[in-house]
């Protein structure tokens, strides 16, 4: 067995140790570790048992959540209560899907994720609980980007964790967690902020070497909604920090790169140059055909890639095996459009929810900055650092389908949790004046 494989159980089972120990938060330590470590798709883990690393971190947690004192009320939060609508709405749509056996797939996801934010709200209570979960996650991410330092080259394909082992995904995933991660260099955490900064500047140029355009697209973009959400308390270094990072892009962003981006120009003929950022058109004019056929209720997980063959033209098909045979097929590259062809106007109407109420929390701390009230700096750093990084989520799906991305699923089950800190952290101000 190797050194990494015995660092790997060491870590894990002792953060589960920990939990019943101590605190189930340690338990969430676990799951993150068993996320990106990924022991199942490495070299060194071949050494290791069969076991299912992730489902039985959970597992630990969720017992150890029971047997805790501090344990608090579940759905405590409505997003909480918007997403188990949404999965209810996944298990009335068996009656009409057109293929069950994907559509279970989606729905083991979503109770996977419902399960998950339920854990991470009962454990994760306090400002530095939550600033422990986003430092995980970027020291996690380091691994990411100590695995695309040793790859042999080409976009950075196969190293993520389950989800993310595609380079858009990946990259996508990383940009998520930079925007999350980025913030906490505004508050005070201790010597670990440098640590953080090294972290920071890893996930950057791991997103680099993804060579993924809806990533870096989703970054820029989100960077500049950021610029109105700046407390006047870290003014000066936000933009500091911001002008770094800027510089920072620009060094690392490389010749090929740059040659994806000119490659999405058209030609002179009129026509994009770069077929694949050809076809996202394409897809997407196809799956508003596939979208009017059941508008309202969708047909199921993976809808455009059942229907491909009928409304899109076989240039734009790739294959793909199906057990035995290899088909033509093409699936879907854009979140929108990948919710509306799967779960129809019903579907998107509950997502909607969740997201407007992520969207409420943001204008809140936009409100709180310019009423200039009293209240807790670093939480409200905290909570636009997790609103902006949603907002990142949702730019990136309009270039790759990411509806299966965990993060997403951590961001909503964090913001709950700020905004009910944020809330009391106001209400004490109030009380004291």
């Amino acid at each position: 067995m190797s050194l990494t494989a015995l660092a790997f159980l060491a870590a894990y089972f002792g953060c589960l140790f920990r939990a019943f120990s101590k605190d189930p938060k340690w338990g969430l330590y676990a799951y993150l570790l068993a996320f990106y470590a990924h022991p199942i798709g490495r070299w060194w883990g071949q050494s290791l048992p069969d076991l299912r690393w992730s489902f039985l971190a959970a597992f630990v947690t969720l017992v150890a959540v029971f047997f805790s004192k501090k344990k608090g009320r579940w759905l405590s939060s409505k997003e909480s209560k918007y997403y188990l609508v949404f999965l209810l709405y996944l298990l009335a749509q068996y009656l009409w899907v057109l293929n069950s056996a994907f559509h279970t797939i989606f729905v083991l996801l979503v109770v996977k994720y419902f399960i998950l934010i339920l854990l991470i709200q009962q454990c994760l209570k306090t400002k530095e609980d939550v600033i422990g979960f986003i430092i995980c996650n970027a020291l996690g991410a380091l691994y990411f980007g100590y695995l695309g330092y040793s790859y042999g080259g080409g976009r950075l394909e196969g190293v993520g964790g389950p989800g993310v082992e595609s380079a858009n995904g990946l990259g996508q995933h990383l940009a998520i967690l930079l925007v999350m991660s980025s913030y906490l260099l505004l508050i005070k955490i201790g010597r670990i902020k440098y640590l953080l900064i090294f972290s920071v500047l890893i996930i950057l140029n791991t997103i680099m070497l993804t060579e993924s355009r809806g990533a870096l697209l989703s970054l820029v973009l989100t960077g500049v909604v950021a610029i109105f959400f700046v407390p006047p308390s870290v003014k000066k270094i936000f933009f500091s920090l911001a002008i770094l990072g800027a510089i920072a892009f620009s060094m690392l962003m490389g010749p090929q790169i740059v040659e994806r981006f000119k490659s999405t120009q058209k030609s002179s003929l009129g026509e994009i140059q770069d077929k694949s950022a050809a076809s996202r058109l394409v897809i997407i004019k196809a799956q508003f055909e596939i979208f009017k056929e059941k508008p309202l209720l969708g047909q199921g997980h993976r809808t455009t890639l059942i229907l491909s063959p009928f409304h899109i033209p076989q240039d734009y098909l790739t294959k793909v095996k199906a057990g035995q045979q290899v088909v033509q097929r093409r699936a879907s590259h854009n979140f929108l459009m990948g919710m509306l062809t799967d779960h129809g106007i019903i579907g998107v109407t509950i997502y909607a929810l969740i997201s407007l109420s992520l969207f409420k929390s943001l204008l809140k701390v936009r409100k709180v900055i310019k009423a200039e009230a009293k209240v807790d700096n670093e939480l409200l750093l905290i909570q636009v650092g997790l609103c902006l990084g949603f907002v990142c989520y949702l730019i990136a799906g309009m270039f790759s389908n990411n509806k299966i991305f965990e993060i997403a699923v951590w961001l909503v089950a964090l913001i709950p949790i700020i905004n009910r800190l944020l809330e009391q952290s106001l209400t004490r101000n109030q009380n004291a004046n």
